[in-house]
């Protein structure tokens, strides 16, 4: 079986740690027997190349300046007050189509996937037409695209005209599916992502204990739906019994500072920034509770699974996040952690200060939450279920 995927983010090199999800379902997939390659536009002029083996195909879209609307942050961060990249935007999809339709004709694929189909979805539906067989469309719905349908009325029409057309479709959660299905008009199969390989050791004995004094960690890109803000608020109330440490870079760093010095919470908070899988692997072991304080933001996104979840929970520590979008599929509350009100500072402390304070609660909670990401999230069991959908949509008429 031959499947391109038809995305607007992948690592640009080995070392880029742009949707590393996505490049472990690719590798799992290639070691299934599965050949996958990618097609996804330029990066200021990035030509085609191959990431541990995995052929990318690049296509420009612009000029080398402003071949940056993916990637980083993500297209609708990257485009937030930036008027400059609305022309690129609409030809990164143009071009795309272009691509994906030469790709296609010289390609014999048997499935096209695309990533978040609002825009993607269009790239690999030309790329069907141009097929010369009858390559089945196939689309995994992340979250951010529908709620930039229910933000953008005339886009909804477009979403639900690429809805009409999958062969199969797929979500990271029952709260994106739920979304699928009212705005799509189609039903997904529900498939959540695992964490990367080398930040996790599932066949690893747990880690039973943090540092001391107890660290609270917090690992996500540094954007207003992770919620950053509202552990710092929360951050007050550790003092003198956690420290506070978040993982992770991006253009809402200068938010969370601000929030850090007006709260005068230096002394309880680390922002230690972008770090290495290892490294990561590293912070995971030595923290006593895991925390996602995410909310909805002003875009109307939210968390549509929250992959560093289940990296904690691989780890063997307890959660303590919002309940909210995606994140309830992953952590039971009451038994693989603690699921709290979004925006709400003082029931987060709380619930982050009894995991603390009862460290017996905490290893219980933890290896709940191991048991459950080596049952649910491992990527031999995520790929397969790929290749079942897969498989269902070759048979389709």
């Amino acid at each position: 079986m031959r499947v391109l995927f038809v995305t607007s983010t992948f690592p640009r090199s080995e070392r880029d740690d742009q949707v590393p999800w996505m490049l472990e379902l690719i590798l799992v997939l290639r070691e299934l027997g599965v050949d996958v390659e990618v097609l996804a536009p330029a990066y200021a002029g990035l030509e085609s190349h191959e990431v541990h083996g995995i052929p990318v195909h690049r296509y420009r879209y612009f000029t080398k300046r402003l071949e940056i609307v993916t990637h980083e942050a993500g297209a609708m961060n990257n485009m937030a007050g930036r008027r400059d990249l609305l022309l690129p935007a609409f030809a990164l999809v143009g071009a795309g189509m272009a691509a994906a339709a030469r790709l296609a004709r010289r390609r014999d694929y048997d499935v096209l996937h695309s990533q978040w189909p609002l825009p993607m979805g269009l790239p690999a539906q030309a790329g069907a037409w141009a097929a010369p067989g009858d390559p089945k469309l196939v689309a995994s719905f992340h979250g951010a695209e529908l709620a930039l349908a229910r933000r953008k009325w005339h886009l909804a029409p477009v979403l639900r005209w690429i809805g009409r057309n999958l062969d199969a479709a797929i979500a990271n959660s029952s709260h994106t599916a739920a979304a699928v299905r009212e705005l799509a008009g189609v039903e997904a199969t529900v498939i959540p992502w695992g964490p990367p390989r080398g930040a996790v050791d599932l066949d690893r004995s747990p880690e039973e204990d943090g540092e001391r004094p107890p660290v609270v960690l917090a690992v996500g890109r540094m954007i207003e739906r992770k919620g950053f803000p509202v552990l710092v608020r929360a951050a007050e109330r550790l003092r003198g019994r956690a420290r506070v440490v978040i993982v992770g870079g991006g253009e809402y760093r200068s938010v969370v500072e601000r929030e850090i010095r007006r709260r005068k919470v230096g002394d309880v908070v680390q922002l230690a920034g972008r770090v290495s899988n290892e490294e990561l692997a590293d912070f995971y072991r030595r923290c006593t509770v895991f925390c996602l304080p995410a909310v909805v933001d002003s875009r109307g996104e939210t968390e549509g699974l929250g992959v560093v979840l289940i990296e904690a929970m691989s780890h063997g520590k307890p959660i303590v996040a919002s309940r909210l979008g995606g994140i309830v599929d992953a952590v039971e509350d009451g038994k693989t952690g603690f699921l709290v009100p979004p925006n709400d500072p003082g029931a987060l402390a709380g619930r982050l200060l009894q995991l603390i304070e009862s460290p017996a609660l905490a290893a219980r909670m933890g290896a709940a939450g191991r048991e459950r990401a080596k049952r649910l999230f491992s990527w031999e069991s995520i790929a397969r279920r790929h290749l079942e959908v897969y498989e269902a949509a070759g048979r389709s008429p």
